[in-house]
């Protein structure tokens, strides 16, 4: 699997720290709401070693109480990594194709 499939495991990893919460205590919250989670499903999602379903996130965001849009990264690219408001985007310049000329006709 790519990891830039799963970009929201870094800031559940984040709110969870925020608020002081073992990874245990996560699951068992999420245990609590009818989430299906265990601590090594919860491990791999916060390392980006597995994708996180929708109705995954939805959980996440109920049980952190933020919205939803709060565990993506601010702005990614196509890649999956997070842009900055300076980072320019560099884009491939194509190559023109070299044609051969035609000899004109007198």
């Amino acid at each position: 699997m790519h990891r830039h499939a799963n970009v929201t495991g870094p800031n559940v990893a984040k709110f969870r720290y925020q608020r002081g919460w073992t990874q245990d205590d996560l699951v068992a919250k999420l245990q609590l709401l009818g989430c299906y989670m265990t601590r090594d499903i919860l491990a791999n999602i916060e390392i980006r070693r597995s994708i996180v379903t929708d109705i995954r996130l939805v959980f996440f965001a109920t049980v952190f109480g933020i919205e939803l849009t709060d565990l993506f990264p601010a702005k990614c690219d196509f890649r999956g990594q997070i842009v900055g408001l300076d980072k320019p985007i560099v884009t491939r310049k194509r190559r023109r194709r070299s044609r051969p000329r035609r000899k004109k006709s007198s």
